[in-house]
Formats: structure tokens, sequence, C-alpha cells
């Protein structure tokens, strides 16, 4: 990217990066230093026409629900609809190119994706 003289980073992180969810502190953790990353790295390439961009997603429909209650689909389900509302992965990924398709001029340095139903 350095090379050809732009480009674009997209770093999937979380919004649990910003506000700590109970009893996730490893994943808060993780989410927090991609976080920090994509501030340096946007901050190391700011003289560059390379834009870093984090997607900062809420509550998404993935699988690492149902990991995280080790394969158990029904209370991955539960777990979901006890929020009522929750994004899908097409949510996102039409963030994603968003945030990619500004001209060059323009960073969308962070976009928070969130349901409607929460803050």
């Amino acid at each position: 990217m350095l090379v050809r003289g732009c480009g674009d980073i997209v770093n999937i992180g979380s919004v649990s990066a910003l506000r700590i969810v109970p009893d996730m502190a490893a994943y808060s953790a993780s989410k927090a230093a991609i976080h920090a990353f994509s501030d340096g790295l946007r901050a190391d390439l700011a003289e560059t026409s390379i834009r870093v961009i984090e997607i900062l997603p809420g509550l998404t429909r993935t699988a690492i629900v149902e990991r995280r209650f080790r394969g158990d689909q029904a209370r991955a389900e539960a777990y979901y609809e006890s929020f009522g509302m929750a994004l899908q992965a097409e949510d996102i990924a039409a963030g994603v190119l968003f945030a990619a398709r500004q001209p060059p001029h323009v960073t969308i340095a962070q976009l928070m994706i969130m349901p409607s139903n929460r803050f």
C-alpha cells in the first residue's frame, strides 16, 4: 500500500472495546487492543493516503455466542432473544462498504454500528 500510495485497512473490533460487557473481560480487552492498534496505525499512516477504518459492531449474530455456550444452540438463541434485536453479518458488511466507498480525502475512522434498541 505504501508503494502504491493508497489503500484501506479495515479492522473489525467491537463496541465492547468502549463499553465493557460483564463476564467478558478477556473479550473486551482483546477488542480494546484492536481499538488502540487502529488509533496508533492511523497516526503512523496519517501522512499517507492509507486509511485506517475501525468498525465497532454491537450485538451481532455470529458463532461466538454459540462457542461461548459450548455449542448449546438453544442457549445461544435464548441469549440473542433476551436482547430483542441483534445485527446480522450483512449489516456490518454494509458499514464496511459505506466507509470504504468514501472519497479518498474522507476517512471514517470509527464506525459504531448498533442494533436500534441499544444505546
